[in-house]
């Protein structure tokens, strides 16, 4: 142990000479190994931070939720059943849920909800925005989606029954439209001219990946919605929201529900579903193609800048056995030992490799904080990354190493002493 303390010594500081001698030739081999680390890690901790925001979207909404409408999430159905059929069935309506309300014995809470294509405007005295995501809601839409409201409550059920002109907003509507006002709660908002009294604002979140963006909501009474606004087809998305019992799987409520459904719309047996029964993990599912290629990317890119780096490495080492032949004959003719000259030399490739990967981790720490702020979601460089990128410079270091170490290493030591 004393001896490899030793020799590590004695190598770091040849290496850091060598380093300062030669800078251009350092940084350009260094700039291969520190490309090729941090294209890695940095798609590492991309896909980390997207699977994550996924996960935890999942978490928040709740992984027993099912979702029906005429649309499926994915288009992996029956072969002879394309895109435009599903535009032709129709939409999932009111009677629909009062249907599987009055029949589902496996659902803890059903809702329906319209969503308006072009949302209309939404005021407050002189500030006002277009970018707000409007839900009509029935009854218990709270209980399905279990909302983390921060200041007042949620709708009540007596309001959404009776169509009471109350509203819930999300955080970014309150700080658009009510600045500088410390709690909206209670005070009047027009939707293009209507009149509506916030009770609740709903807790900051950010936007996810799954497109629940709860910051922006206006969620408002169905039978509100209905007196003012046009509900056609046209012009808003209709679904049917259930979240599951606590001992019931989705799959059960999934085939309860086909059975309902079919039902309420009078099916035969010999005619196919004309709705979709979706959940959320579909679109998780669907992002992993995209972490596929991102993995694709970041194996191409990375490996092509490691052999590159990699070839650096050895070509600094081959230069550096050369212009060291003198000091390592005389060190052989000392007594030092071929397995010395060896670690001496392998040490130097390894930690030269080190280098280009604290260099790489660096910039993909840097670039994790920008993108957190940037977008929201987390970005974090985590241990698990860290010693992959040491462990992949580790082996780089000794391959790019071994061969001028060996070289160095089985010299003769008279012919190198002659050397000089």
């Amino acid at each position: 142990m004393h001896k490899v303390l030793r020799v590590l010594g004695e190598t770091l500081k040849l290496t850091f000479q060598q380093l300062w001698l030669n800078k251009l030739r350092t940084f350009l081999s260094l700039f291969g190994i520190t490309v090729g680390i941090f294209s890695i890690i940095a798609i590492l901790t991309a896909v980390d931070a997207l699977k994550n925001n996924i996960n935890q979207s999942i978490n928040s909404l709740g992984d027993n939720i099912l979702f029906v409408n005429k649309w499926a999430w994915t288009f992996d159905g029956p072969s002879d059943y394309p895109w435009w059929k599903y535009f032709q069935r129709p939409n999932v309506n009111f009677d629909n849920y009062k249907f599987v309300q009055s029949k589902s014995k496996l659902a803890e809470a059903v809702t329906y909800e319209l969503n308006p294509r072009v949302a209309p405007e939404v005021a407050y005295k002189n500030k006002k925005t277009h970018k707000s995501v409007i839900s009509a809601v029935t009854d218990n839409y709270g209980k399905v989606f279990q909302l983390d409201i921060a200041q007042g409550r949620f709708l009540s059920s007596m309001e959404i029954n009776n169509g009471i002109n109350v509203c819930v907003i999300g955080g970014d509507i309150a700080d658009k439209i009510f600045k500088n006002i410390a709690s909206p709660v209670g005070l009047e908002i027009r939707m293009d001219g209507k009149p509506l009294t916030v009770v609740g604002v709903i807790a900051k979140k950010g936007q996810d990946l799954l497109g629940f963006n709860y910051d922006k909501a206006v969620i408002v009474p169905l039978d509100y919605y209905t007196r003012y606004f046009t509900v056609d087809d046209n012009t808003v998305d209709k679904t049917l929201e259930i979240r599951a019992k606590p001992d019931v799987s989705l799959a059960a409520l999934k085939n309860e529900l086909i059975g309902i459904m079919r039902s309420a719309r009078k099916l035969r047996p010999s005619q196919l579903d004309n709705f979709s029964i979706n959940q959320l993990d579909v679109i998780a599912k669907g992002f992993d193609s995209m972490f596929d290629s991102l993995s694709m990317v970041k194996w191409v890119i990375g490996l092509f800048s490691l052999i590159v780096g990699g070839f650096g490495i050895a070509n600094i080492m081959f230069v550096s056995v050369s212009e060291r032949k003198a000091l390592i004959g005389i060190k052989k003719a000392l007594g030092a030992k071929r397995s010395d000259i060896l670690l001496e030399f392998l040490l130097e490739a390894i930690f030269l490799c080190m280098m280009g990967a604290i260099v790489g981790l660096a910039l993909v720490y840097v670039m994790c904080i920008f993108a957190t702020e940037g977008s929201g979601m987390e970005f974090k460089l985590t241990s698990i990354n860290i010693m992959i990128a040491f462990g992949i410079s580790f082996v780089l270091g000794i391959l790019a190493g071994i061969i001028p170490a060996y070289l160095a290493a089985t010299m003769d030591p008279v012919e190198a002493i002659r050397s000089k």
